[in-house]
């Protein structure tokens, strides 16, 4: 899974300068809705944008400007042979992703997450839905938002990593109540090269747990394609499991992290919450122990710190968590 989401990255890694037909400048992100350009002397000292156009007329590349000339963010644009938006993407000044949203029915982890947390009598539309793939340094994806053509945030799936940037806990939340859905907690031994996985439900409960073997590429088939007839070579992994009497634990896994979110308020009092995320009212967050998503205003908070011992407030909030 976390090869699979670094394959996002690297196969959406587009140079578009060959794809640049001619520059427009504009005042203002509603004057390029509108395509309402501005001459290229009017633009010094002002905040603009510059929009970089292919042979079809379409924008490939934003940047924003600063009155003093500095540059604030860049955004690409990927389109379809129908010349349809199907992929847009903040990167950062060495051209790596820091946001990535995909405008697709087919987007895998959406597709699975639909089918994980919605009935077929509930009512959704998810025609021409997003996905956004939130990369705050560029390298590891650490949530994903699923969201309907009406601006309606549905699901998200939060991803946080080890201290060996090993993926350790997957959280899927139901939108707007900010309810897991479905949790998995991964723990990987680097001295026998097994990657443990527990998966749990709704309640808490665990559902599932399995071991993978990570041989060597060379090891991984003893029989070279094509591979016919009732010939499973991921049989040998388990039976050498078994005979080399390897324990692999039936318990929760031991993982150096709080079960919870830690806050601080500025009376003192200490809560174990589930962090959520913010707003314009604050940090949204619930507890163990109640069904409802809670807010709490900044200027009541002395400090949140995640499962994982980051320090979430007063520390600028990351991406992560701020959509």
């Amino acid at each position: 899974m976390r090869f699979f989401i670094l394959l996002i990255i690297i196969i959406y890694q587009i140079i578009l300068s060959d794809d640049i037909s001619y520059i427009r400048y504009y005042a203002n992100e509603k004057d390029f809705i509108a395509n309402v350009p501005m001459k290229s002397t009017s633009r010094r000292g002002f905040d603009h944008l510059t929009a970089y156009f292919n042979d079809y007329n379409l924008p490939v590349k934003l940047e924003y400007y600063m009155s003093n000339g500095s540059l604030t963010k860049r955004e690409i644009m990927e389109y379809n042979d129908d010349k349809v938006l199907v992929k847009k993407g903040e990167v950062n000044s060495e051209g790596k992703f820091l946001k990535l949203v995909v405008f697709s029915n087919d987007e895998p982890w959406s597709i699975e997450f639909q089918k994980s947390n919605f009935i077929k009598d509930e009512y959704i539309n998810f025609t021409d839905q997003r996905s956004t793939f939130i990369i705050p340094r560029g390298e590891q994806v650490t949530q994903i938002i699923f969201e309907t053509i009406d601006g309606k945030k549905y699901g998200k799936i939060e991803l946080d990593y080890d201290y060996l940037n090993f993926l350790s806990e997957e959280r899927w939340r139901s939108l707007p109540s900010g309810e897991i859905v479905r949790k998995f907690k991964y723990k990987f031994d680097l001295m026998s090269n097994v990657t443990q996985i527990w998966e749990y439900g709704k309640n808490n409960e665990l559902i599932s747990e399995v071991a993978l073997d990570m041989v060597p590429a060379d090891q991984l088939y003893r029989t070279p394609p094509p591979r016919t007839g009732n010939i499973l070579d991921e049989y040998d992994i388990i039976k050498r499991e078994i005979e080399d009497k390897r324990t692999l634990s039936s318990s929760n896994p031991i993982i150096p992290h709080t079960n919870f979110d830690q806050l601080v308020l500025k009376t003192g009092q200490s809560l174990d919450i589930d962090f959520v995320g913010t707003n314009q009212n604050g940090i949204q967050f619930r507890l163990n122990d109640n069904d409802g998503l809670l807010t709490v205003p900044f200027s009541n908070v002395r400090s949140l710190t995640s499962r994982m011992g980051d320090v979430i407030y007063p520390e600028a909030i990351e991406f992560r968590k701020s959509y």
